[in-house]
C-alpha cells in the first residue's frame, strides 16, 4: 500500500512539473506577423528616421518637425538596425517593429525597414 501511493504521488509530481516546463518554455517560432507601421520618412539623421502617418509629402516639406509631430495621426523614431539603401525623406515605408515605448512621439528599433514607393 505504502508503495502504491509513493508511485501515485510520484506520477503526479512528475505530470504536474512537465505541464510546468511545457506552459513557461518560449515560444521559438519565426513570427513574420510581427508589428508593422507603414508611414512616409519625415526625417533622417544617422542611423534613426522618423516615420508619420497622415501627413503628406508637401507637408513634410513646409513644416517642422514639432508641428508634423502633432499633426501627425501617429509618429515614431526608429533606429535602424541595418542600412537601408536609397532611403530618402519622403519615401512611404513599412517598418517591422522589434520594440517600441509609448512616448509621443514614439521611441523604438526597426528590425526591417522596406520602401514602398
Amino acid at each position: 500500500m505504502q508503495m502504491k501511493k509513493k508511485l501515485v504521488i510520484s506520477v503526479i509530481l512528475i505530470t504536474v512539473l512537465a505541464s510546468f516546463i511545457v506552459g513557461c518554455s518560449k515560444d521559438t517560432t519565426n513570427n513574420e506577423d510581427k508589428t508593422t507601421m507603414e508611414g512616409i520618412v519625415a526625417k533622417i539623421k544617422d542611423n534613426q528616421i522618423l516615420v508619420v502617418e497622415g501627413v503628406t509629402n508637401e507637408e513634410i516639406k513646409v513644416l517642422a518637425e514639432e508641428d508634423m509631430i502633432k499633426k501627425a495621426q501617429s509618429a515614431a523614431y526608429f533606429e535602424l538596425k541595418q542600412e537601408v539603401k536609397n532611403l530618402k525623406i519622403g519615401n512611404k515605408v513599412k517598418v517591422w517593429i522589434e520594440s517600441l515605448d509609448t512616448s509621443n512621439p514614439a521611441y523604438g528599433i526597426s528590425s526591417k525597414v522596406e520602401i514602398l514607393n
